[in-house]
């Protein structure tokens, strides 16, 4: 695609095309994560009549884990520390990400410059974050021995919803790397420059599901517990 807009093949036509399969992808990847959060909202609103859904045989271990949302002895993270932090570095990813478009829209391609650089470097911190310093603290992780074993519909549901979220800001990264190095090479115009705009669409779209997953992956589980 990268060598059909340098030859100049990306008409008016084809450009709308462009925008509208940009635009069905993005909404297939919302209802991607509307499952999830479809399903967090089930544990967490029916979690009082799940006790009586389980198998009679299943023993009263499991049954209290599906019978409270999140289960009994479950950790929850403490969604005002490391979650917020990476809330933060995220909202101000989108600002510098707005920041580098209107600038290339404007024709100062160093401001472009600037704010993608900015960008790559948030997305690349909030996945570090996630996948190096919060990962490792989860004390519903698979594998723990103990009361904890309980946790494991809260432990997949959390791994899953936020795991694929930060699959998402990895390939959001790369995609903005990209974009950052065409910019570079002068193949961005204040004309032309759908790659940017696309990975902006993207990128912000990244930004709305992390504040959903926030609210309700690690502020509502935490409000839950304390009360």
């Amino acid at each position: 695609m990268i060598k059909e807009s340098r030859k100049g093949d990306h008409t008016p036509v084809v450009d709308i095309g462009l925008r509208y399969g940009m635009i069905l992808f993005i909404a297939s990847e919302v209802m991607f994560f509307v499952a999830w959060f479809w399903m967090f909202f089930e544990l967490a609103i029916d979690h009082g009549h799940r006790a009586d859904w389980v198998v009679p045989t299943w023993d009263e271990a499991t049954t209290a884990a599906w019978a409270n949302w999140p289960p009994p002895h479950v950790d929850t993270f403490d969604p005002f520390h490391l979650p917020l932090i990476n809330t933060l570095i995220l909202l101000l990813s989108g600002t510098t990400v707005t920041w580098a478009h209107h600038a290339l829209q404007t024709g100062d391609r160093n401001g472009a410059r600037n704010g993608l650089i900015l960008t790559v470097l948030l997305g690349i911190l909030f996945s570090y974050i996630q996948f190096g310093v919060e990962y490792p603290e989860a004390g519903f992780a698979f594998g723990n021995q103990g009361d904890v074993t309980n946790a494991t519909v809260y432990g997949a549901s959390f791994f899953m919803a936020t795991g694929f979220h930060g699959f998402h800001v990895v390939i959001g990264t790369i995609f903005l790397a990209v974009c950052l190095l065409r910019l570079m090479g002068g193949q961005f115009t204040p004309q032309k420059h759908f790659g940017l705009e696309a990975a902006a669409w993207y990128w912000h779209f990244v930004d709305v599901v992390w504040l959903f997953l926030f609210t309700f992956v690690y502020v509502m589980p935490y409000l839950t517990m304390q009360n």
